[in-house]
């Protein structure tokens, strides 16, 4: 468990696809490293999140380049899983060997992950995955496994599993942080609907929604886009070595007591960077704008390489007059504001000593808004749930789900 500061937040680095070190998305993932490990070193960000298909065909030579990269920072915290490409070749041999000692890794001995060897079949030796918790910033974080349960290799397909003792320890971990008042993220390599086994996809649905999850963060899809459901919101990042979907980059993620929220922060665009933490923007919201005597709390979160007295921050409702917000804690800054009648957005500048700004915009959701009902039980309404998205949120649109069918 780390300490608490306030504002659960980490940065998100896309799948990575490495082969050699001469490659110019290789480049760019030192670039995003060397920026994470500095926020990080100022207390701003918790970790770094690999999310799998970490080397293009699962190669020894291919992890070596990561390996290379992580060791430039030995103190940034780095959280990896594997993806169906670190098992293009039906083993996980090289994965293993090269990230055993790497803390952070599922293989590695920088916290107590579970281990289960699973029965595979027309084959004698077992399949051992590997899946662990932690708590930072008084979110527990769960990172799922679900290529090592899986039997697919190059040429098979995809082939995502979980298993039942995974599954088990998952409702078990969730019970316990309803229990304790604990909000949960969920660590995983892709949506829920890509699982093979039919019984698992609803299983895992309904843990999800029925615990309220707060953010299932995911690889895979190679694109910035986000699916929320009104409980839960699923979040997957480009590619690092993607060329499209704009300049490359890395996601930041964070949970501020009840409000989720996710931005991207592209590589080519300096510090300073800000992102709202609450209220929630309408499309994220699971309840409605919180207001007392017509005024509204905002918070966001600013990432700079410099510290709280070089910068300043203030937020404008539409195009009013900008309010002075102050930090609250290392890494957030806060103001209490009028928010008037048929107000619709809310913006806040972050600009530091050279004049170098960042501004995000959001519309806070009125009092209109009704969350979606939580199940009676894990499972209960995972039939009634349309197919997961494979495209959500992208940019300022709300895309359909897999079915074609609008939210």
């Amino acid at each position: 468990m780390t300490a608490d500061h306030g504002v659960f937040a980490f940065a998100h680095v896309g799948d990575l696809h490495l082969e050699r070190s001469s490659d110019p998305h290789a480049a760019d993932l030192r670039a995003i490293l060397a920026e994470v490990d500095g926020l990080h070193g100022h207390g701003l960000l918790d970790f770094a999140y690999l999310p799998g298909d970490l080397a293009e065909d699962g190669r020894a030579e291919q992890y070596a380049v990561l390996r290379e990269a992580l060791h430039r920072h030995p103190d940034l915290p780095v959280r990896l899983i594997a993806g169906d490409h670190d098992r293009q070749h039906g083993t996980m041999t090289d994965f293993d060997a090269l990230f055993a000692a790497v803390a952070g890794s599922p293989r590695g001995g920088g916290h107590a992950a579970r281990r289960h060897d699973l029965p595979r079949p027309h084959d004698p030796a077992p399949v051992t995955h590997y899946y662990f918790a932690e708590t930072f910033a008084g979110v527990r974080c769960l990172f799922l496994d679900m290529v090592s349960p899986g039997y697919g290799r190059k040429g098979f397909g995809l082939d995502f599993r979980l298993g039942p003792c995974q599954l088990a320890w998952l409702a078990e971990e969730l019970a316990r942080a309803d229990e304790e008042g604990r909000p949960c993220a969920v660590f995983t390599h892709t949506y829920p609907d890509d699982l093979c086994v039919p019984d698992e996809k609803a299983a895992l649905a309904g843990l999800i929604r029925h615990h309220g999850v707060r953010l299932v963060e995911m690889g895979h899809t190679h694109y910035n886009e986000l699916a929320p459901d009104g409980r839960t919101l699923y979040a997957a990042a480009r590619s690092v070595g993607q060329n499209e979907d704009g300049s490359v980059g890395y996601a930041v993620a964070a949970i501020d007591g009840p409000v989720t929220s996710w931005r991207f922060k592209p590589l080519d665009r300096a510090l300073p960077f800000v992102m709202i933490t609450s209220p929630a923007d309408r499309r994220l919201a699971t309840a409605p704008l919180a207001m007392a005597d017509g005024r509204i709390s905002v918070r966001a979160l600013v990432l700079s390489d410099r510290p709280q007295g070089d910068w300043c921050c203030c937020v404008r409702v539409d195009d009013g007059r900008p309010h002075a917000m102050v930090p609250d804690g290392p890494r957030t800054v806060h103001a209490r504001i009028p928010w008037p009648e048929g107000a619709r957005r809310l913006a806040v500048t972050v600009t530091d000593g050279t004049g170098q700004a960042d501004t995000e915009v959001i519309e806070p959701v009125g009092r209109s808004f009704v969350p979606p009902p939580a199940p009676d039980r894990p499972g209960s309404d995972a039939a009634r749930l349309p197919a997961w998205p494979q495209k959500g949120l992208r940019g300022d649109q709300l895309g359909p789900n897999r079915n074609g069918r609008p939210w």
